[in-house]
């Protein structure tokens, strides 16, 4: 996908790549945390915001625009500069995650736990990208991920290579195997490792994988999906990586091979393909499983998370789901929405007698995916899915470019030319709001881009 490419450098230097995304001149935002920094403020006085490095301090300024905190001793850029930042550093040890922040932007949060575990995203975006002070119910925008507080993520690192999950019961390597391999190579590693005095390891399932996956990170701001508190990435150089950097963009680095192969067609080439989540850049596709396609691994032990759902249709248009304690809507509405008109069909929608739906996160929405089917990849004996290529929006904006949000393909997931690139049960984003004219494709691959997708709505 085009990314934001909207940087925090760690000399404290906010910086823009417009050409990344295609547009000339193009200013995006500063990065969440500074502009949330400011809010309240008046020019001049001072602030402070927590950078991937350590605490910034500095004073609200205008920019461009924003309204932003601005390092001491650094005005707001007049040009264009880009070099993107990876943070990397392992954390600290041996402690609980904490909860939210509680410097978080969210306007009265509503509880919505769940065995899902959630997204950590904190802010509340508009269709422009721009952080907003979370709307009321009723306003515009009102709905999307930050302002629904599900099961907070959980880690304990246990000292000894390995970090185990107080939500899920799973036990992680701690370690990213930053040498590629393949997707064989990689089941065959994890089950003949021996850590933390076990031998018992597997390669995670991508419910699994995608289930450490923190939506709080971006490459815009020197983050990635997962919480380097507790999980050690690495950065591939170009030695170890065999030359691969020279020909692939830095946040495709962070592909992580699940065990979830994909039961369509690749590609529509009849070879075998298995999935994978990328730390990097937030994204499910899949790859074949043979040949030269090779990809990073991290191994897992513990019982099976969300191996199966356990669906009962009732008989009022819901569906309940008692492993996750979730309830869905049973039947779309046949009719497709961007962004921002999704977020309000769920937050007034009176089904059931209920009127606290709300569109779903992206890790919620991903619960339901049915990676045994693929045309759609849901069950249909279940859910009615009015159009099986459709592709459904969750309420998680995309962090490494906020004027998109997150969506699971159920139907097939398509190139612009048709091609079924990424696979049923792959994450995207698409642009919030405009036309689909304006974006011929998105990504090295020419990710199809719709605008107007479907809405199942959640409670």
């Amino acid at each position: 996908m085009r990314t934001l490419g909207l940087t925090l450098i760690l000399c404290c230097l906010f910086v823009f790549d417009a050409a990344a995304f295609g547009e000339p001149g193009f200013r995006p935002m500063p990065p969440a945390q500074a502009t949330q920094a400011c809010q309240g403020k008046q020019q001049g006085e001072s602030c402070r915001f927590d950078a991937p490095r350590g605490e910034v301090s500095g004073t609200c300024r205008t920019m461009p625009n924003a309204f932003a905190c601005v390092p001491a001793g650094r005005m707001p850029p007049q040009g264009n500069v880009a070099q993107p930042v990876h943070n990397f550093g392992n954390g600290s040890r041996g402690k609980v995650s904490q909860p939210l922040p509680s410097s978080a932007p969210i306007a009265n949060p509503i509880s919505a736990p769940s065995r899902v575990v959630d997204t950590a995203q904190v802010y509340c975006f508009d269709d422009k990208g721009a952080v907003i002070t979370c709307p009321q119910r009723g306003e515009k925008f009102f709905g999307q991920d930050a302002q629904f507080i599900g099961t907070q993520p959980a880690y304990h690192d246990n000292r000894d290579g390995t970090v185990s999950d107080l939500n899920t019961g799973l036990v992680w390597q701690k370690a990213h195997n930053a040498k590629r391999v393949g997707y064989y190579e990689a089941k065959r590693d994890c089950e003949s490792l021996a850590l933390g005095g076990k031998n018992d390891w597997r390669l995670p399932s991508l419910k699994e994988l995608f289930s450490i996956a923190d939506f709080s990170g971006s490459q815009g701001t020197g983050r990635f999906y997962l919480d380097s508190r507790y999980f050690e990435m690495a950065y591939p150089s170009a030695n170890e990586d065999m030359g691969r950097e020279a020909s692939h963009h830095p946040e495709m680095m962070g592909q992580t091979w699940a065990s979830t192969i994909y039961t369509g067609n690749h590609m529509g080439r009849g070879v075998e393909a298995a999935f994978f989540f990328n730390f990097f850049d937030g994204h499910i596709k899949n790859a074949p499983t043979s040949g030269p396609f090779t990809l990073f691994h991290r191994c897992v032990r513990g019982s099976a998370y969300l191996a199966h759902n356990n669906f009962q249709k009732n008989t009022n248009g819901t569906v309940n789901d008692a492993a996750t304690g979730l309830v869905w809507q049973q039947a779309d509405d046949g009719k497709t929405r961007d962004w921002p008109d999704a977020l309000r069909y769920c937050s007034t929608l009176n089904l059931a007698g209920k009127q606290d739906w709300r569109l779903p996160n992206v890790k919620e929405l991903q619960s339901i995916v049915d990676y045994s089917r693929n045309d759609p990849a849901i069950d249909t004996s279940v859910f009615t899915q009015t159009d099986r290529n459709g592709w459904y929006w969750s309420s998680t904006t995309h962090g490494d470019n906020t004027r998109m949000a997150s969506y699971i393909c159920f139907g097939k997931c398509t190139s612009a030319q048709g091609v079924d690139t990424h696979g049923a049960g792959a994450q995207r984003a698409d642009p919030k709001t405009g036309t689909p004219t304006d974006y011929p494709s998105l990504g090295g691959q020419n990710d199809a881009v719709r605008i107007d997708n479907y809405a199942r709505c959640v409670r």
